[in-house]
């Protein structure tokens, strides 16, 4: 799962689904309707690839789609849809900028909450681990 993530696209390696940034507020092909600001165009943007690629077991990528649909505001019925010929350019942007080039994996630290929780590994001895991003 690679998205690839500049000042003004979001494309997928995996997926149709590209994002683009139009008056300070990202629209994403596949959620007809919608605007995002960019987290939540990052994660309609990984979504989108975990729907496309299915490289979990099913119960843990319904999991994940239903956490990330909940933190976008969305239901199934909402998206992300394939997009068709005429939302998905025929030529991906080309703008990209090694600053800005983001490799995610399949991994929990993926997400693109602001906060995310994690267990403590021992009960007795540890305290809430609180990750905060910016």
């Amino acid at each position: 799962m690679t998205l690839t993530i500049t000042d003004t696209h979001m494309t997928s390696d995996d997926c149709p689904n590209m994002a683009e940034l139009r008056d300070r507020l990202w629209s994403v092909t596949g959620y007809p309707g919608r605007t995002f600001d960019r987290n939540q165009a990052i994660t309609a943007m990984l979504l989108a690839e975990l729907l496309a690629t299915r490289q979990f077991p099913e119960d843990r990528t319904e999991l994940l789609a239903a956490t990330w649909r909940a933190e976008l505001g969305l239901t199934e019925a909402d998206g992300p849809h394939t997009p068709t010929a005429a939302e998905t350019p025929a030529d991906r942007p080309d703008e990209k900028r090694s600053d800005r080039l983001s490799s995610l994996t399949a991994t929990w630290g993926a997400a693109s909450s602001a906060k995310t929780t994690t267990a403590p590994q021992d009960p007795a001895t540890s305290k809430s681990n609180e990750v905060h991003t910016s």
